[in-house]
């Protein structure tokens, strides 16, 4: 039976609760049509959403834990009625995975607290959690399919959140999270201090390199994924090709700065997004 009365922590209506910010995801999704970008921008608030939760400064890691696990227990099918009622008909509109979903949230708790990885596999689940399957679910929402396209949609997922992770290496160090693997700090003699501290040294360079090489290779990985799909796949995947335009401009900008990341806050003029998007148009 269907739950009446949603958790204290979820609303009855995602579109009215979900707070409107800037970003790169808007652009890409003027490419779809409209219902698939209406659908598309509920899913994003719906990640914003819970990504605020994890994020939030005012939550104790206890009570943010309490409030993405409402959201876990809502996204179970004996649990659906807690869900607000927009994301609910959503999912069974797009015929969304729910596990997929549940994932997301799962990577969310990872963030509910201090956050340290000791290694790059320990990382790639991360990423796999927050960003490769949003790329799958977003996928389905665009309504691409086949395997190749979801090969595209979590290696690409992963080269974002690795590109991400190195742009916000000194807002994230400020809430005491350190996203870049621990096993890599003691590679290159770098400290957890080094990195609170914002210390700016040449092994700190070589760290930072490293983890942009690693982010450039997972790009590469996507785009042998891209040259195998079929034409009409890549123009339903059109929002996730100008993202990883997009993104590719972020690591280059990072990458000439010699990768200055605790001066410096790192964002794609709106006027090189026009010409990625121009690039891809006239591409398609």
């Amino acid at each position: 039976m269907e739950s009446t009365q949603s958790s204290p922590d979820i609303p009855r209506q995602l579109r009215s609760a979900a707070r409107r910010r800037p970003s790169n995801l808007i652009p890409a999704l003027l490419l779809l049509e409209g219902d698939r970008r209406n659908d598309a921008l509920l899913f994003g608030a719906w990640c914003r959403l819970v990504d605020d939760i994890a994020d939030s400064l005012s939550l104790a890691p206890a009570m943010k834990a309490t409030a993405l696990k409402s959201w876990l227990r809502a996204l179970s099918p004996e649990h659906e009625g807690d869900l607000p009622e927009d994301f609910l008909c959503m999912i069974r509109r797009r015929h969304l995975d729910r596990e997929l979903l549940r994932e997301i949230v799962r990577g969310m708790l990872m963030d509910a607290g201090r956050v340290r990885f000791a290694t790059f596999g320990d990382l790639e689940l991360y990423c796999r959690r927050v960003a490769s399957a949003v790329g799958l679910v977003s996928a389905r929402i665009f309504g691409a399919e086949g395997a190749v396209g979801e090969r595209y949609a979590e290696q690409l997922g992963i080269a974002l959140q690795l590109t991400n992770i190195l742009r916000d290496v000194a807002e994230d160090a400020a809430m005491d999270r350190i996203y870049l693997p621990l096993e890599d700090l003691q590679r290159f003699g770098v400290t957890e201090q080094d990195i609170l501290l914002g210390n700016r040294t040449p092994e700190m360079t070589h760290l930072l390199n490293h983890e942009a090489e690693r982010a450039d290779s997972w790009f590469a990985k996507a785009e042998l994924a891209w040259s195998e799909l079929p034409a009409n796949q890549r123009r339903l995947m059109r929002p996730a090709r100008l993202m990883s335009a997009i993104y590719r401009e972020l690591l280059l900008a990072m990458h000439r700065d010699r990768y200055d990341v605790f001066e410096k806050q790192y964002g794609v003029a709106g006027l090189i997004k026009a010409r990625c998007l121009l690039r891809l148009l006239i591409g398609a």
